[in-house]
């Protein structure tokens, strides 16, 4: 049975009485060759542990669990499971979970498990920074996403095409886009097109500052993307400092108040960080 064959996946679905839920993101791939391009820029060996997210029917988990010493497939739709457990049941190393995967527990994770997913719109920029903020625990995640989440994530810091994933995702990983993939090959075939990214995780970030507080920054910049930075961090709740304090600590990163956050280098929102740090410890 090809599970990339569209009339075989919509006579499996009519089988089991399933009609696709568009809130959960549910688009199949039904490419044979882009299947085998994932497989391939996952760099999968035998000894790894290999996390998917949405697995779906099964059509890339099989070829993870062809490669891999272990499989752990999360699908959040439990009409899906049968099909999945069918499927797989030639390979005993998978574990088959149904779970929303932005309630698991990433660290219960082998150390440098490799993720892999395609990605539900709908979600994916909570999913991204779940696995940006689990990254001591994963190697790399190769993940779709829509074609214009790849362009944020691939995109320069400090330009316009940047966003606070864009800083995350940098800061934490090296990012690799990949190729477009065409919303011919889904089925049910999405209204955009996608792309593939390889986010690479580093043993240690490239920035100084306590990474709970340049999280911190980094959202508050981009919150009040039409503010200056001198206002955007101001009025953050996720700073909570007096408008003097801010200045004092943009005036000690030798950055402008007058700037906005899509402006500032990965190098300059560590340094703004490390001086709020600075900040906030002569209050304590």
């Amino acid at each position: 049975m090809s599970l990339t064959n569209p009339s075989v996946v919509r006579a499996l679905l009519a089988r089991h009485k399933i009609r696709l839920r568009k809130r959960w993101g549910q688009n199949f791939l039904i490419d044979a060759h882009v299947l085998e391009k994932i497989v391939s820029f996952a760099q999968i060996n035998s000894d790894d542990t290999v996390l998917e997210i949405g697995a779906g029917i099964g059509t890339l988990t099989q070829k993870l669990a062809e490669r891999a010493a272990r499989v752990i497939a999360v699908e959040i739709d439990a009409r899906l499971i049968p099909l999945l457990r069918e499927h797989l049941r030639a390979h005993s190393h998978t574990e088959i979970l149904c779970q929303d995967f932005l309630e698991f527990d990433l660290k219960s994770l082998p150390s440098q498990t490799k993720v892999v997913g395609n990605l539900p719109y709908y979600i994916t920029a909570p999913i991204l920074e779940k696995l940006i903020e689990a990254h001591k625990h994963l190697h790399s995640a190769l993940v779709m996403v829509q074609l214009e989440v790849a362009e944020k994530l691939s995109a320069l810091v400090g330009t316009r095409d940047a966003s606070a994933i864009t800083v995350f995702a940098q800061a934490f990983a090296d990012v690799e886009y990949l190729t477009k993939v065409s919303k011919h090959c889904f089925f049910p075939k999405p209204e955009v097109d996608s792309a593939l990214v390889r986010l690479g995780f580093l043993r240690q970030p490239r920035f100084q500052a306590p990474e709970d507080l340049f999280f911190k920054v980094v959202r508050a910049s981009f919150n009040l993307r039409r503010k200056t930075l001198l206002q955007a961090l101001s009025q953050s709740p996720w700073l909570a400092l007096p408008r003097d304090s801010v200045r004092a600590a943009l005036e000690k990163a030798a950055i402008d108040p007058q700037r906005r956050g899509e402006t500032l280098s990965l190098e300059e929102f560590d340094r703004l960080a490390q001086q709020i740090d600075a900040v906030v410890r002569t209050k304590l």
